[in-house]
């Protein structure tokens, strides 16, 4: 059995800027901004598709902001009732990736610094820190590119199975929103009890970051249909190198659920349910880690 993905010769993404003040020179604000290599490489990109501003007033914007999420009720709002919206697009072919997206991220979050805007990720309609997560010369995918994220525990308060029962429910998708960006099918994960949604995300993480290198290379790629997740690939989504588990690696199964978009399901001879899998077979760290500091001294700017 395998599973077919199709990466792309190139992808367009784009970020929004929204903010209630009139942009000036935005090239001059993003260059106060930004010094060293991100400054270059941003002012060749400039001007070309791979990196293209426009700006609109709220009103004529070709963008739906109204069902932004994010952290921030505030900013949310900000969001939904600003007069101003600066569209940064990037065109890129896919060997250009994940640098050429980093790059245009990190112009539209200048341009928000500057102008006291909300920046916003249309992969994922949601709001984005102006603080990344790693440093701003790398790359780290857990720095909000994967927008999949726990949902409320327990159904919001509707769940009432025993939270002892392995298979008591099934609460919990998972879905990612954003891989398209990287030349990836999207990824979920359906129908995991609520007390293991959280071994459900890591899973979807790590399998996000097994997968993330085939990206750069356009065309078909036949993949048997179970892969094995490593703990160095855990870490690497989180942007370290040391190990987070001492175990081997997680067999997980991949399957076609539609055009552009796997599902993560246990191995084919796993013999139980998928609840039991993400309980018997995954990790503990993984029932435990919500999140993680990168590791950046091993990631020089």
């Amino acid at each position: 059995m395998s599973v077919t993905i199709t990466v792309p010769e190139e992808i367009t993404a784009g970020f929004v800027v929204a903010t209630d003040q009139v942009p000036g020179d935005v090239t001059v604000a993003i260059r106060q901004r930004l010094s060293g290599r991100y400054a270059t490489e941003i002012a060749e990109r400039l001007n070309t598709p791979r990196l293209a501003l426009s700006g609109y007033r709220a009103a004529d914007s070709p963008w739906d902001l109204s069902q932004v999420i994010g952290v921030d009720v505030e900013d949310i709002e900000r969001v939904r009732h600003a007069a101003r919206h600066i569209g940064v697009t990037c065109t890129l072919p896919v060997s250009d990736l994940p640098v050429g997206l980093h790059i245009a991220r990190t112009a539209a979050k200048a341009i928000a610094e500057s102008l006291c805007g909300v920046p916003v990720d249309l992969a994922c309609d949601q709001v984005l820190t102006v603080i990344p997560f790693g440093r701003i010369g790398e790359f780290v995918l857990a720095d909000e590119w994967l927008g999949a994220s726990l949902p409320p525990y327990r159904n919001a308060g509707q769940c009432t199975a025993d939270e002892d029962d392995i298979d008591g429910c099934a609460c919990v998708d998972l879905t990612t929103r954003g891989l398209h960006r990287f030349g990836l099918p999207e990824l979920e994960i359906t129908d995991a009890a609520c007390p293991h949604d959280l071994a459900a995300l890591n899973i979807l993480r790590t399998a996000a970051q097994r997968l993330l290198p085939l990206g750069r290379h356009a065309g078909e790629h036949v993949l048997p249909s179970e892969v094995l997740l490593t703990s160095e690939d855990f870490a690497a989504f989180w942007g370290g190198h040391e190990p987070v588990w001492d175990d081997g690696p997680v067999p997980a199964r991949l399957v076609e659920v539609a055009p552009d978009q796997l599902g993560i399901r246990p191995p084919a001879d796993f013999p139980g349910s998928l609840n039991e899998w993400l309980w018997d077979e995954i990790p503990p760290v993984l029932h435990e880690l919500l999140s993680c500091e990168p590791d950046a001294s091993l990631h020089p700017s």
